[in-house]
């Protein structure tokens, strides 16, 4: 096991400890999971990432190091650099899982800042030199550009961008020229999915110049109805034009797809019906796949937002689909090499983190 193996957070495995943003619930948590800001930078004097010698990456390596050692941007938000080569493939499923470091960079490697909370994280080498991202449950897309801003400004001081006047940030995709932000906002949209309005809403997203992809970005399908929602391009925009746009739009999206779920479950004795056998599974199952945990876990978040299942909060929800990922699990007990045996200890966290939400109130309308 190497040093990157024992320091890196172990996030939510641990039903006691202080949970992550991804373990919790945020503003409009009943709709909106999580918000991202994400801005492309790239370094004055150095090829883009694809074009880099061996030399060069390592020099990137150490002049972004060099800059985050002794930097603090809060509490918990000191930024500690890994080598992705060096992380264990499990380590790497984890990171992806919750979206703190791209598939890209996952297979083909490359660096990591990474904060203590884990609401920020800085991918090196990935199509651009540095991607600084900032991220938070809920829809707080505020809360993410002020956070991305101040690292903006920091590393920019010492690392020192490449700017046009013309074209602003020099990103490797011209999608990113101008302020170089994507903004996303991740959605779950079980509702408008079942109704078919979802494939119309893409429509209409694209002419206002956003896009909407699977929870993992483009390539990706909307897994257990969740959906990532974001700006198509940022020249000849500002930030707070971006920002205001896709709130704006994700708010409406948020107002129809609570209305829909209204009519998607009018009858609700076969509602409850089928959000009580996923509780069942859950609070009962001896084996459980991933697959299983999240697909129930999709069906409960939708009840417990309509009030049917009062037995958990979204907190809860959001608490259990982070512990169990594989990374997770294997991230507590690395003896566990087998599908079933994975399985079996999936279950008992589950059970476990059930048994315990009562005794554990969540946090006044989610932490922003």
């Amino acid at each position: 096991m190497t040093d990157n193996d024992r320091t890196l957070p172990a996030g939510a495995a641990d039903p006691a400890a202080p949970r992550p943003w991804y373990a919790q619930s945020g503003p409009q948590g009943d709709v909106v999971l999580s918000s991202r800001v994400r801005l492309a930078r790239n370094l004055q004097g150095l090829p883009f990432p694809g074009h880099m010698s061996a030399e060069q990456t390592v020099q990137l390596y150490q002049r972004a190091q060099q800059a985050a050692d002794g930097a603090a941007f809060g509490p918990g938000r000191s930024l500690t650099f890994y080598n992705v080569a060096d992380l264990a493939d499990w380590r790497r499923m984890e990171l992806v899982q919750h979206r703190l470091m791209s598939v890209q960079l996952a297979q083909k490697g490359g660096g990591l800042l990474l904060s203590g909370d884990e609401q920020v994280s800085i991918m090196l080498c990935e199509e651009d030199h540095l991607r600084i991202q900032v991220m938070n449950a809920g829809l707080s897309l505020k809360k993410c550009w002020q956070q991305a801003n101040l690292l903006d400004d920091y590393f920019d001081s010492r690392l020192e961008f490449s700017f046009d006047e013309k074209l602003g940030y020099l990103t490797h995709c011209p999608t990113n020229l101008g302020t170089g932000m994507r903004a996303s906002v991740l959605m779950h949209l079980p509702a408008l999915e079942h109704t078919g309005y979802l494939q119309e809403l893409v429509g209409v997203a694209h002419k206002l110049g956003l896009t909407i992809r699977g929870a993992y970005g483009e390539g990706t399908g909307g897994e257990r109805s969740m959906y990532q929602i974001s700006n198509q391009h940022s020249l000849g925009l500002s930030e707070g034009q971006i920002l205001e746009n896709l709130q704006a739009v994700v708010e409406q999206i948020a107002e129809r797809e609570r209305a829909e779920r209204q009519l998607y479950c009018k009858d609700q004795l076969a509602f409850c019906d089928r959000i009580y056998r996923s509780l069942g599974v859950l609070q009962y199952a001896r084996l459980l796949t991933h697959q299983e945990v999240m697909e129930h876990c999709g069906v409960l978040r939708l009840g417990c937002s309509l009030g049917l299942c009062p037995e958990l909060t979204l907190e809860t929800l959001s608490h259990i689909e982070a512990a169990t990922g594989t990374g997770a699990i294997l991230q507590t007990a690395p003896q566990a090499t087998t599908h079933r045996q994975q399985d079996k200890l999936r279950a008992d966290l589950v059970r476990q983190i059930i048994s315990g939400s009562a005794a554990r109130p969540a946090a006044p309308g989610g932490r922003a």
